[in-house]
């Protein structure tokens, strides 16, 4: 269902309940929930907070329990409606998706080649360093950051990230280290990314970077 469709259906439930809460009864109130909770569940999706947000008060027991139901039916889908107006995406698209998927794999080759003695630990430092910049070229377009001003390397698009609030100064500290190693091993600076623990200890550092803000 499309965002404009999404909207008039909402405004479609919206109209189940009477605008007065005076004329608000039991079954009214039971209804209007119901039908709200189950449209979250089918059109949004139940790990979203709007689903998250009904499924908790229809847990709720007590006095009075379905006119609360319906004054937080009526608050979500306001909310929802807010949102969709917007035009703030509800889910990552596939590509979005997949494109990470393909630079995890990547960062499990660079463990693999940084754990190989057969391979000199450049060769992983390489890898997570070209990982890294992708994942931050990903991150930029899923946060709408406008790059194309700017060279689309490590350095000027994290410190952009920054500059937008999107990663925090001990990142752009991290991201600074870990490009370091990047370069020196992409330039032969081979005596300085010999040392597999510390290819490694990036290698994680990224990882969980990219963990924090793939969520």
């Amino acid at each position: 269902m499309e965002t404009t469709e999404l909207i008039n259906k909402i405004e479609e439930i919206e109209k189940i309940i009477p605008s007065d809460s005076n004329q608000w009864t039991y079954y009214i109130c039971h209804s209007f929930f119901i039908t709200t909770s189950q449209f979250i569940k089918n059109y949004i999706g139940e790990d979203t907070e709007f689903y998250k947000t009904l499924r908790d008060y229809s847990q709720k027991t007590g006095s009075g329990n379905e006119t609360d139901k319906a004054w937080a039916a009526k608050k979500v889908l306001k909310s929802l409606k807010d949102y969709l107006i917007l035009n703030l995406e509800l889910y990552r698209t596939e590509k979005y998706n997949i494109k990470i998927d393909i630079i995890s794999d990547f960062m499990i080759q660079a463990i693999e080649l940084s754990t190989n003695k057969k391979f000199h630990p450049a060769a992983a430092g390489i890898l997570m360093g070209a990982s890294l910049e992708e994942f931050l070229k990903q991150l930029a377009e899923d946060k709408k950051i406008d790059l194309t001003e700017i060279k689309k390397t490590i350095d000027p698009i994290s410190k952009e990230l920054y500059d937008k609030k999107i990663i925090s100064k001990q990142d752009l500290k991290d991201i600074t280290s870990w490009a370091g190693i990047r370069n020196d091993a992409t330039h032969g600076n081979f005596d300085e990314v010999n040392d597999r623990q510390r290819i490694l200890n990036a290698i994680e550092g990224v990882n969980l970077f990219m963990r924090k803000h793939t969520n």
